[in-house]
């Protein structure tokens, strides 16, 4: 009786990856909503961000999940392959951690949280094990624009370019202009699978990047936006392609056009509420304060969340 009872524990065991570069008090709040013993989890903070792990030193000493920070912390760049890095970082570090026991491996921005209960969550994965929640555009992969992505080398995107239209990032279509011209295909005819970079996976799919981490890391080297493209293009001609779920990510976010050039996700707020209530929906982004506390606030006195403050 007490093995099967372990069995089960451990059987359901997650592991939540972050991945953080701004807003520590948001940190904060998403740790304490995943702080449950069958839980552990990573974090890595850009290198660059305006705090560090020692700011989040003094919540470890109360939390029944594990909490582990990645060392050495990445530079990571927007639409640069350091984020393909820091994504990799996470993964070796949390399958290491019980020999990819986990069951469930998360992926979440700093300005995440969760909209339903620890224990909606954990029975909503127990229902569908073995399915793989990533969302991809099967049908929008292909285009050229898309394949340019990884197909020729982007040299600057890292170091120069990140989220600027500079000169450097028109130096940068030239070049990879120039690179097709000439007959430069990295990919040798491969397509481009393109999705969202937040999914929860399988033990057995995260055990597959992490076979492959190394040449994952060499593959995608000066690359644009890969952090939306290595999953998916990696694994479509292997079984785990089918594995992926018609449920998406399980995510909510909504995207807003900020300037004619750029769109991020915008800041979730109290409207939001009765959007959150849907079935298929367990995570969301982005929280902000102070737009979002309200909406935080309402999720957690509705029982959708555990009060943070138990601890």
């Amino acid at each position: 009786m007490v093995m099967s009872v372990f069995s089960e524990r451990f059987f359901m065991r997650h592991a939540y990856m972050i991945l953080a570069h701004t807003g520590l008090q948001e940190l904060r709040s998403l740790i304490h909503a995943l702080d449950y013993a069958e839980n552990d989890i990573f974090v890595h903070i850009d290198a660059k961000a305006q705090y560090g792990y020692e700011q989040l030193e003094d919540i470890k000493t109360s939390m029944s999940a594990g909490l582990f920070f990645i060392t050495p912390q990445i530079d990571t760049t927007w639409g640069g392959s350091s984020l393909v890095l820091a994504h990799l970082a996470l993964l070796k570090a949390a399958y290491a951690n019980t020999d990819g026991r986990y069951r469930y491996y998360h992926t979440l921005s700093g300005l995440d949280f969760p909209v339903k209960s620890h224990n909606y969550i954990m029975h909503y994965f127990k229902e569908h094990d073995g399915e793989n929640f990533m969302s991809c555009d099967f049908d929008d992969s292909a285009p050229s624009h898309i394949q340019l992505r990884c197909d020729q080398y982007h040299f600057f995107q890292d170091s120069l370019i990140g989220k600027k239209r500079n000169i450097w990032k028109y130096i940068d279509f030239a070049s990879c202009y120039a690179q097709r011209a000439i007959g430069i295909r990295r990919f040798k005819g491969k397509r481009i699978l393109k999705g969202s970079e937040w999914w929860s996976i399988t033990d057995e799919l995260a055990g597959f990047y992490v076979r492959h981490a190394d040449e994952i890391a060499s593959r995608y080297r000066w690359t644009y936006c890969a952090d939306e493209c290595f999953q998916f293009t990696e694994i479509e001609d292997t079984p785990y392609i089918k594995t992926i779920s018609p449920r998406g990510n399980l995510r909510f976010i909504e995207w807003e056009q900020v300037t004619r050039r750029d769109r991020s996700p915008r800041a979730l707020t109290i409207d939001d509420f009765e959007t959150l209530q849907q079935s298929d929906i367990l995570f969301a982004r982005k929280f902000i304060y102070p737009q979002s506390k309200e909406l935080e606030e309402a999720l957690i006195q509705s029982g959708f969340v555990a009060d943070q403050t138990r601890n």
